[in-house]
């Protein structure tokens, strides 16, 4: 399953982000509640499928970012700013719990795309 969100991960939800919690807390909202808007419309749109909630019990999962100009940037803290994201996924019934049980960390990848840009590609696939 494909999920295209036109957002980047807050850069406040990164553990080195150095601020005030209620400005953490506020993007990290707005972020979360994107994510988990496109994965409810991925979702129903996958229900009409007859697929059953939750979708995925055991699911791998590929994160890529789209930038729109050329940097050095760290996967791992990318990941870590991806928290919101993770949560969002968990709440929108697509998969049981965000634990290293259910959910295998696979690539995260960066694209520089600036017609693109800014965007989140979250690709879950079922493991057995």
């Amino acid at each position: 399953m494909r999920i295209e969100v036109t957002q980047l991960p807050p850069v406040s939800s990164s553990p080195n982000w150095r601020g005030f919690w209620p400005e953490r807390h506020k993007t990290g909202k707005v972020y979360h509640d994107a994510v988990c808007y496109s994965c409810i419309d991925a979702r129903n749109r996958g229900l009409l499928v007859d697929m059953s909630l939750p979708l995925f019990t055991k699911a791998r999962l590929d994160l890529t970012f789209v930038f729109p100009e050329q940097r050095r940037r760290d996967r791992d803290n990318l990941l870590s700013r991806a928290k919101p994201c993770l949560d969002a996924i968990v709440d929108a019934g697509l998969l049981l719990d965000d634990d290293s049980e259910h959910l295998e960390i696979g690539k995260v990848d960066i694209l520089v795309d600036p017609g693109r840009a800014p965007l989140t590609i979250i690709e879950l696939e079922e493991v057995r």
